[in-house]
C-alpha cells in the first residue's frame, strides 16, 4: 500500500483517473487530504501498478492519475483508492471500470465510468455522472443534477435542485423532487414520488411513468400515450389557483400514472443508496 497526506483544511479541486478497481472518497472536516492506493483483490504484479500512478497537490489541486490505456483501458488490472478530503470539495472523476462512491458532503461531483456505478451521499451544488451499463445512486443531489446511462438505473433519494436523467433501458426512481424533473427512457420505467414545484417533462418509449404531486399543490397536466393508458388519481377538486407545477408526459406503449403523492407507489427504499 502507498499513502500520501497533504496539510490544509479548506474545500480542494480533486482530479482522478484510474481504470479498474475502487474510488473511495471521504468528505468531512479535516485538517489534511490523504491519499492510500492498494492493489485490488487478485491484482497482479503490485509494484508495476503502484509505481505506475502519479499522485500530485498543488495550490489546493489534487491529482491522482493512471497510466493512459486504450480500449478504455481493458483488461488492466484495479487499484483501490480511498482519499479523504475537506467537506465542500470538488471532484472530477475518469475510470473505466472501477465504482465510485462518495461519503460525506461534496460541492461537486463529475464522474464517467464505462461499467462501474456511481454512489453519492450529498453534493451540494453540482452533480454530473455518465456510465454505460453502471448504476448511479445519490441520497441527495443540490442545485443541479446530470445523469446519464444507458443500461443501468438512476436512483435519487432527494433531489434537491433541478434534475435531468437520461437512459436507455434503465429504470429512473426520484423519491423527491424539490425543483424541475427532466426525464428521457427507451425502455426503463420512471419514477417520481413527490413533486411540489416546477415541471415534469418525461418521455419514455415503452416504459411506465408513475409521478406524485404533493397534497394541496396546484398542478397543470399534459398526458399522452399512444397506446398505453393514461390515469389521473387526483381528487376531482383541484387548486383552481397558485398552480406551482406543471407534469408533461409522452410515452409511445408505456402507461402513465399521476396520483398524490401519498398514493404514487414509489418505493423509497429503492430510489435510496443502499449502506
Amino acid at each position: 500500500m502507498s499513502h500520501w497526506e497533504f496539510p490544509g483544511s479548506e474545500p480542494i479541486d480533486a482530479v482522478i483517473e484510474l481504470a479498474g478497481g475502487s474510488v473511495a472518497l471521504t468528505a468531512k472536516a479535516t485538517d489534511a487530504t490523504t491519499v492510500s492506493l492498494a492493489p485490488s483483490r487478485f491484482s497482479r504484479n503490485a509494484d508495476k501498478l503502484l509505481s505506475e500512478i502519479r499522485v500530485s497537490f498543488d495550490n489546493g489541486r489534487l491529482e491522482v492519475v493512471g497510466p493512459k490505456r486504450t480500449g478504455l483501458w481493458r483488461g488492466y488490472p484495479g487499484l483501490d483508492l480511498t482519499v479523504t478530503l475537506p467537506a465542500g470539495s470538488r471532484c472530477a472523476v475518469r475510470t473505466a471500470s472501477a465504482d465510485v462512491i462518495s461519503t460525506g458532503e461534496l460541492a461537486e461531483l463529475d464522474a464517467h465510468t464505462a461499467s462501474g456505478d456511481v454512489t453519492a451521499a450529498a453534493v451540494t451544488r453540482n452533480l454530473q455522472a455518465t456510465t454505460a451499463s453502471g448504476d448511479v445512486r445519490a441520497d441527495e443531489t443540490g442545485e443541479t443534477a446530470d445523469i446519464r446511462t444507458v443500461s443501468g438505473d438512476i436512483r435519487i433519494a432527494r433531489a434537491g435542485g433541478d434534475i435531468q436523467a437520461r437512459t436507455a433501458s434503465g429504470d429512473v426512481s426520484i423519491a423527491t423532487a424539490a425543483g424541475s424533473a427532466t426525464v428521457t427512457t427507451a425502455s426503463g420505467d420512471v419514477r417520481i414520488g413527490s413533486m411540489a414545484s416546477g415541471r415534469a417533462d418525461v418521455n419514455t418509449a415503452s416504459g411506465d411513468v408513475v409521478v406524485g404531486v404533493a397534497r394541496d399543490v396546484g398542478v397543470y397536466l399534459d398526458l399522452a400515450s399512444l397506446s398505453g393508458s393514461v390515469t389521473s388519481r387526483l381528487e376531482d377538486a383541484e387548486p383552481s389557483e397558485d398552480v406551482t407545477l406543471e407534469v408533461r408526459c409522452r410515452s409511445l406503449s408505456g402507461d402513465i400514472r399521476i396520483a398524490r403523492a401519498s398514493a404514487a407507489g414509489t418505493d423509497r427504499r429503492q430510489a435510496e443508496p443502499a449502506g
